[in-house]
Parts: structure tokens; C-alpha cells; sequence
């Protein structure tokens, strides 16, 4: 495995957990799919919300990189870490095969459990659990 700085691994960590939380505190107000696509105002949202998922999942994709896919598959199975790159991939890359109920039930169900999932692993971090696999500041 390739080493990463415990400094750059945090970072990129709380940066997910920052769009996670936006995620979660701008579409507080969508209670169905259609809050999303029934208005200029929600497709505005829908926009956004799509643009921090690309970044989560580009974020994820340069950790994997960086460790050689080898830490958080590994150390984290309990998320599927290859399907939130995978959605980067389909936002990145086919705009208009987005699914806007996969993205309403992935923000509803899924980021939740990832923002509790990344506050674990940043705890983890920086308690030195990934001493072994990280350098502490490089």
C-alpha cells in the first residue's frame, strides 16, 4: 500500500463530511422526489446535490488511489465505497443518465449512514488506529 499522510487522510475525510452535511441540512425540505423536479427552485437544489455526490464520490476515488483501494474497503467494508464512486462516475460522465429517485433515495437512506460512517473513520484516524497504514505529517 502506498503511504498517506494521517493529515491528508483527515482532510479529505472531513471534506465528505462536510457535503454530507449540506447534503442532508439543504434538502432537509424535500420530502418526495418531486420537490425535486417540480420547480426551477428544485431543480436548482437537485443541481447542487448532484455536484457535492460527484465530489463525495472524487473525493473517495483519490483516497482509494492513495491507498491503493486498500483502506477503506478494507478497514470500512460496511459502506459500498465503489458504488458512491461509481455515482460519481455516472454524474461525471453521463449527466443525463442520472437517476433522480437513485439520487433522492441516496441522499435520504445513504448519505446519513456515510456521515456517521466518516465521522467514525476520522475518529479512528485521528486516534492513531491507522498508524500502520498512514504517516503522521507529510
Amino acid at each position: 500500500m502506498q503511504y498517506m499522510s494521517k493529515d491528508i487522510m483527515i482532510d479529505m475525510l472531513d471534506y465528505i463530511r462536510y457535503q454530507a452535511e449540506f447534503i442532508i441540512d439543504t434538502t432537509d425540505g424535500v420530502k418526495e422526489l418531486n420537490d425535486f423536479l417540480c420547480s426551477q427552485s428544485g431543480m436548482v437544489l437537485y443541481n447542487s446535490t448532484c455536484m457535492c455526490l460527484q465530489t463525495i464520490g472524487e473525493t473517495v476515488r483519490k483516497i482509494d488511489e492513495l491507498t491503493d483501494r486498500k483502506f477503506l474497503d478494507k478497514c470500512y467494508p460496511e459502506i459500498s465505497w465503489r458504488s458512491i464512486v461509481g455515482m460519481r462516475n455516472i454524474i461525471s460522465h453521463e449527466y443525463a443518465a442520472t437517476d433522480p429517485e437513485k439520487v433522492f433515495n441516496t441522499i435520504k437512506l445513504d448519505i446519513p449512514i456515510l456521515l456517521q460512517k466518516t465521522k467514525e473513520v476520522i475518529a479512528d484516524v485521528s486516534a492513531g488506529k491507522h498508524n500502520d497504514k498512514l504517516k503522521n505529517n507529510v
